[in-house]
């Protein structure tokens, strides 16, 4: 069981045992040292009843320092509503201890029991009472301050997790019309020349756009991924028809990673609108995806012009992918871009690996 969950006044049970175990002790040993005998069962018996009759009426303890906030400006204020507190305390605590212990000694073969001229005896009580209660509520105001601070992390936790969420909404719903956009742009650009071919292009970005809006999760596995954006290139494909190679490596270890949806759908549009600038009239593009330790990589390369040719490709769809990236893993996640070893360029992910919960969708 979570200690936070325990009631504050069962918290304070190891606080009153270790008075216990400390004034028995005390006693006890004060006893052996004036070599008196056989003290031992009464010592017990005392400090028990004496513990025990503390935690009974402790709520009190607990009820002043919860009432009473301890602040610079009000101190006087609490310090006269504690000293009311210490009194009905130590008050309480000296009259229980007497009745309790006149009605059990005898029940423990203790027989009557003498507890003194209570005169004397109340403030002679109260002189470890006030210590006792000052010590009580100092744990107090601890534990609450602990507590306050506790909820106040777990607030803010699900408030940046909120944030977050909202964050990565509202880049998904920027995501969805920038490619709409661009995809009926391409369509309408082979429209009025090869109406079969624009028709087909519209029954797969039917297709694609089926399964994109119909999808409200920020990961999924990296299969999902790689099958909605091969949705993506037949809409392409149906355009550029045999200009367009792609090719996708996964390595075994990195085959159940879960990966931003939609993450790769900007590479590779600008993989094909960057890298077939000019003269170019063909591109191959290649997915490699790998697992470095505890990270995932995934590299988008193509054979186009390169960087020196397209220049640095950090427009709408980059940015927004770099966006993502930063609030799903708040700094924990990469993006370069970079030309490729072979020709063209190179643009690599780095994020945080991990894998679908079982069952997942």
């Amino acid at each position: 069981m979570d200690k936070r969950r325990l009631p504050l006044v069962v918290r304070l049970i190891p606080l009153f045992a270790l008075v216990w175990v400390s004034a028995f002790s005390y006693r006890y040993l004060d006893d052996l040292a004036r070599h008196r005998s056989g003290t031992m069962s009464i010592r017990l018996f005392e400090e028990l009843t004496g513990v025990a009759t503390a935690l009974v009426i402790v709520p009190i303890v607990v009820e002043v320092s919860r009432r009473v906030r301890w602040a610079r400006a009000d101190w006087p204020r609490a310090a006269l509503a504690h000293l009311g507190g210490a009194v009905l305390y130590t008050v309480l605590h000296t009259t229980l201890m007497a009745l309790s212990r006149a009605a059990l000694a005898p029940l423990v073969g203790l027989g009557p029991y003498d507890y003194g001229n209570m005169l004397w005896r109340y403030p002679m009580e109260a002189s470890n009472d006030f210590v006792t209660y000052a010590v009580a509520c100092a744990l107090v105001y601890y534990i609450a301050r602990e507590e306050r601070a506790r909820k106040a992390e777990v607030a803010a936790v699900e408030l940046r997790a909120q944030l977050a969420q909202a964050t990565l909404e509202n880049l998904r719903l920027q995501l969805q019309p920038h490619f709409l956009f661009n995809a009926l742009n391409a369509i309408s650009s082979v429209m009025y020349e090869d109406v079969g071919r624009a028709d087909a292009m519209l029954a797969r970005l039917s297709e694609f756009l089926r399964v994109v809006l119909a999808s409200d999760v920020q990961q999924v596995p990296l299969a999902d991924e790689l099958d909605v954006e091969r949705m993506y290139l037949d809409v392409m494909t149906a355009r550029l028809e045999h200009a367009l190679r792609f090719d996708v490596r996964v390595e075994p270890a990195a085959r159940e990673a879960v990966v931003p949806f939609l993450v790769l759908q900007p590479l590779l549009e600008n993989a094909i609108r960057h890298g077939m600038a000019g003269e170019r009239e063909r591109i191959a593009i290649t997915v490699d995806v790998a697992r470095e330790l505890d990270t995932t990589v995934i590299s988008v390369a193509d054979d186009g012009v390169g960087l020196r040719g397209g220049g640095l490709r950090r427009g709408h769809g980059i940015a927004n992918v770099e966006s993502r990236l930063h609030a799903l893993y708040d700094g924990g996640a990469s993006l370069s871009i970079v030309d490729a070893a072979a020709g063209g360029t190179c643009v690599t992910l780095r994020f945080p690996f991990a894998v679908a919960p079982a069952g997942a969708a």
